[in-house]
């Protein structure tokens, strides 16, 4: 097994910082087909995870295209998928809520990952590549967050709405969504897997950090708490944006890896994280990674590592992979590694 993630989760020294690209979407590239196909069709999914760790080497893979839709749709949200050769990423139907606010949370169907949606074809995929890998790599589910979760079943601005008119209303969802999740991350760990939770709805971009504390913390706490208690040691919360405003908190949840993301200061989680020997992975921008060379992404990546000052807590990522990314920029970052870590 590569340890070089769980040494970094430690906070402990590895032979080389790792490497942990935001890859969802562009899963689908390896495999010259959509994500709408890809994430419908397990064998599909299955070749493109195994074609991202050959051809990639990253440093964990986590199992998942649209990450922050299976629960919704399992729940009954519906999913925009892309016909023909239209590469866009699958969405949730705006109109398609199906919390209106006005009935019971207790109305809405609890997903069960064995049955409902996606969610077993993300299962039948991780039982194949933990067969496969499972003993060379940390694989990990791909989770929605509750408030991200809520914010899909309620629509995102009548989700915000709610927090104003009925916040009892809104931390009643935030229980179903977690219990939800729950279930879906258990189902995950029973295979082998780990769980890798995505928050992004969370962001001080939108949500304020009074909210956060008040309405996201408690609840993201005890998702982790559960995974903790089911033999999952190492729980990533994934919440882009500029998450400075709130690092204290996104400490508190007790996920021993969170994400610097592009616009974040990286070096207040730098001290804050060494000081909470807490692992933090930072990502360079990949909105340009269609129209910029191969030697541009190295030279953010050496950057990149020399700000880290050594930190072994220090995880090297991407914003997400755009679809069609060429192989030479990700190539570029793996080798931007190899090179700090040991120069000629």
């Amino acid at each position: 097994m590569n340890k070089r993630l769980e040494l970094a989760l430690k906070c402990e020294p590895q032979d080389q910082v790792p490497f942990v690209p935001a890859i969802y979407e562009h899963k689908a590239w390896f495999v010259g087909e959509t994500p709408s196909r890809v994430c419908r069709d397990a064998h599909l999914l299955t070749t493109a995870l195994l074609a991202e760790y050959e051809r990639v080497q990253p440093d964990a893979l986590t199992i998942g295209i649209d990450v922050y839709n299976v629960e919704a749709e399992a729940v009954g949200c519906k999913v925009i998928y892309y016909e023909g050769e239209d590469t866009s990423v699958p969405a949730i139907d705006p109109e398609g809520a199906v919390f209106q606010g006005s009935e019971d949370v207790a109305s809405l169907k609890m997903p069960d990952p064995r049955k409902d949606g996606r969610m077993p074809l993300n299962l039948e995929v991780a039982r194949n590549i933990v067969k496969v890998l499972g003993k060379e790599i940390p694989i990990r589910g791909a989770l929605s967050g509750p408030f991200s979760l809520a914010a899909h079943l309620a629509g995102p601005e009548h989700l915000f709405m709610l927090l104003l008119t009925h916040p009892g209303l809104v931390k009643d969802l935030m229980r179903f969504a977690s219990e939800a999740i729950k279930r879906y991350g258990r189902a995950f760990i029973e295979l082998g897997c780990g769980a890798v939770i995505f928050d992004s709805q969370t962001s001080p971009d939108l949500l304020s950090p009074r909210m956060y504390r008040e309405f996201v913390l408690g609840p993201t706490r005890e998702i982790i708490e559960h995974f903790h208690q089911l033999g999952v040691a190492h729980v990533p919360l994934i919440i882009g944006g500029n998450t400075t405003k709130i690092i204290d908190a996104y400490l508190e949840t007790d996920a021993n890896n969170i994400l610097c993301d592009v616009k974040a200061d990286a070096q207040e989680f730098l001290v804050k994280c060494s000081k909470a020997q807490r692992a933090f992975r930072r990502n360079i921008d990949s909105t340009d990674f269609l129209s910029i060379a191969s030697e541009n992404v190295h030279g953010r990546a050496l950057k990149y590592l020399q700000e880290a000052n050594g930190y072994p807590g220090f995880i090297l990522g991407t914003a997400i992979v755009p679809y069609g990314t060429p192989l030479s920029h990700l190539v570029g970052i793996r080798e931007a590694i190899r090179e700090f870590t040991h120069p000629t």
